[in-house]
């Protein structure tokens, strides 16, 4: 029983895409605090505010996509069990 226990421990698919699109809106809200509040300042930090931001948009863009495929893998089941 207890691989069982373990098995249900594991975050679906949509979860993890849920989780994946949260830490990257969060990220980019704090790099965009980071280039507001450094733009009289350090050009290197509001650089790396700026890179890490485009890393940011690629994560929330990946779950995005993951959740879709997730969605549409569950509606093919539905269809195959219909």
């Amino acid at each position: 029983m207890s691989s069982l226990a373990a098995i249900s421990s594991i975050p679906s698919a949509f979860q993890s895409a849920q989780a994946g699109i949260r830490r990257g809106l969060a990220g980019i809200d704090r790099d965009a605090q980071a280039v507001a509040n450094g733009a009289a300042g350090d050009v290197g930090d509001v650089t790396g505010a700026l890179v890490d931001s485009l890393q940011q948009r690629l994560l929330v863009e990946a779950s995005a996509r993951m959740l879709s495929t997730a969605d549409q893998a569950l509606g093919a089941l539905i269809d195959v069990k219909a």
